[in-house]
């Protein structure tokens, strides 16, 4: 396979969103003074609407739960949560590990070009113009933006279309989450399963996460690992 692109899950692949203060849907629950399970069924039943950007922001969301559980937490509240969300975030996107850094610039040495595709409410987001990873990427797709989440095989085509190649000539890498590599791989990409953060968090994520997100695709259990597949 002759690799023009290769396109990049965000989150838990080139940065990991744990360990770094953002609050979990436990703690947002309780500071907003609703039944745990309540509000992290809501939460989940607005997965698609979060992420194809039906919210305005993390505000507009909370908001909305809290109405629809008959809530009554104040504006103070709402606000300072989204703040500290948005500031773990930041931080998240501002502090990349160096490995990911080396491979990136590794790559960009060669001639092949980079895309990112990122499931994201868009808040999580907002400070990506200020992260190190940012010049990288030629093409950056934000499924808030787009309308789209993966694995939705429309996502992966406007990609491509922005690229301006096809997917039969792309490598797709990511750490699995919501079925990305199987949609890659239907699009047509060579989907790789990015282990090395997955392999950090086994003790919250379970022993197995590597095995079940890779779902038979091959692993990379290393950043450098993908610079000898393209070498």
């Amino acid at each position: 396979m002759a690799v023009k692109v290769i396109i990049f899950d965000l989150f838990e692949t080139l940065v990991s969103e744990f360990d770094r203060g953002h609050p979990s849907t436990t703690e947002v629950a309780q500071a907003l003074k609703l039944p745990v399970k309540d509000f992290q069924q809501e939460h989940q039943n607005l997965r698609v609407a979060r992420l194809t950007g039906c919210f305005s922001d993390y505000t507009a969301i909370l908001h909305y739960i809290v109405r629809k559980l008959g809530g009554k937490s104040p504006e103070s509240v709402i606000k300072t949560l989204a703040e500290r969300r948005q500031s773990a975030f930041a931080a998240h996107l501002r502090r990349v590990e160096p490995e990911i850094l080396d491979m990136l610039n590794e790559i960009t040495t060669s001639d092949v070009r980079l895309g990112l595709i990122s499931n994201t409410e868009g808040t999580a987001v907002l400070d990506w113009a200020n992260s190190p990873l940012s010049g990288f990427f030629q093409v950056t797709v934000f499924s808030n933006v787009v309308g789209m989440v993966k694995p939705d095989p429309d996502i992966y085509q406007h990609a491509c279309e922005n690229l301006d190649v096809a997917p039969s000539d792309c490598i797709f890498v990511g750490d699995g989450n919501s079925g990305e590599l199987r949609g890659a791989a239907q699009v047509g990409m060579l989907p790789f399963c990015a282990a090395w953060f997955l392999r950090q968090h086994t003790d919250l994520l379970g022993a197995d996460i590597v095995k079940q997100r890779a779902a038979g695709y091959p692993v990379l259990h290393h950043p450098s690992e993908l610079i000898d597949r393209i070498s």
